[in-house]
């Protein structure tokens, strides 16, 4: 099955199998600003057959490739979808993109942790702090 993604301004967002919701509610899985688009606005669905969006029931509509959206339609890669003032469009991943995503997933592109020594090889208590030792007891 091929992966696709969703491209918006420099953003890419991934979209796994099942239905991904656009729209100005902070509960929608991609939230678009500005008075044009409703809190729940449009939905894509994927499939082990593809991409496909709808409307749902917008007031001012979900366009693709300059043409308002009647029904349930198929998307391929290059397709561009406006909602409100926003312009998204369909992208396939390449097998070249996974790798690069699939590292800095896992790495969170931070350095590597380096090892401190600093000499002391005895157990502490959670929370302490060298060189804080309490005064002793009598």
């Amino acid at each position: 099955m091929s992966s696709y993604r969703l491209k918006l301004q420099h953003l890419r967002y991934p979209l796994r199998v099942g239905e991904t919701l656009l729209g100005r509610s902070p509960y929608c899985s991609i939230v678009l600003t500005g008075p044009q688009v409703s809190r729940q606005h449009a939905a894509i669905r994927v499939n082990r057959d593809g991409v496909q969006i709808e409307d749902l029931g917008s007031r001012n509509g979900t366009w693709v490739n300059r043409r308002r959206l009647s029904e349930v339609l198929a998307l391929l890669p290059g397709d561009k979808i406006q909602v409100g003032e926003h312009l998204l469009e369909i992208e396939l991943e390449t097998r070249d993109d996974r790798p690069e995503r699939e590292s800095q997933a896992i790495t969170g592109e931070y350095p590597a942790p380096t090892d401190i020594d600093d000499g002391s090889d005895e157990l502490t208590e959670p929370g302490y702090v060298p060189g804080n030792d309490p005064a002793p007891r009598r």
